[in-house]
């Protein structure tokens, strides 16, 4: 079983160490300062932890509540496409840091590459398999009244998706409908929640 990794600071290894490997994923990264000070660099509203470390907490949830388009085979969601587009203008000032968008949804995985500058590459999440970005941004698309996330609902998924990122991991998504599931829930606890400027 995988143990020690350098991908990626311990803060971003808690979680799916404690849900995908029996507690015992640990980041051979010992100064999280070094890794996380370049978030600092940007003007995204990263959360601080409290002193002594005065570090950027890397997991962060952003909600949005816009619901998913209902049509075709594949989804999207405008809303998210917005939030993530405002979420990367406030990230890009730093010219360092290598961003990926993924997503489950081949539609949103096109409106965002529609949207977002040449830089940022948009990939599904079963692409994205075995590479890896500074940033991830995750646009979970699924915001409806019935709280169906469908195939959002795939822990192997969910596994990949967070251990992409070597530096943060921003979550886009609809509270309501994510939490409906219990392990998207237990996600999102792992997350702080932000706001973006533009509200």
């Amino acid at each position: 079983m995988l143990d020690i990794q350098y991908r990626f600071p311990q803060e971003l290894a808690e979680f799916p160490s404690r849900e995908f490997y029996e507690g015992r994923l640990r980041s051979g990264l010992t100064d999280s300062s070094a890794v996380l000070s370049v978030l600092t660099e940007t003007r995204f509203p990263w959360p601080m932890r409290a002193p002594p470390l005065n570090i950027p907490t890397p997991t962060v949830f952003i909600q949005c509540s816009t619901e998913e388009d209902m049509g075709g085979l594949s989804k999207s969601n405008v809303g998210q496409v917005e939030v993530i587009h405002e979420a990367i203008s406030l990230l890009t000032p730093s010219e360092s840091l290598s961003i990926t968008v993924l997503s489950p949804y081949r539609k949103q995985i096109d409106e965002l590459k529609h949207r977002l500058p040449a830089h940022v590459t948009c990939a599904t999440i079963d692409s994205f398999q075995g590479r890896e970005a500074d940033v991830i941004v995750f646009s979970s698309v699924r915001a409806n009244a019935e709280r169906d996330i469908g195939f959002v609902d795939d822990a192997r998924r969910l596994n990949v998706m967070w251990t992409r990122a070597r530096k943060a991991l921003i979550i886009v998504g609809d509270r309501q409908t994510m939490e409906s599931n219990a392990l998207w829930k237990r996600a999102l606890s792992a997350c702080t929640e932000v706001a973006l400027e533009s509200g």
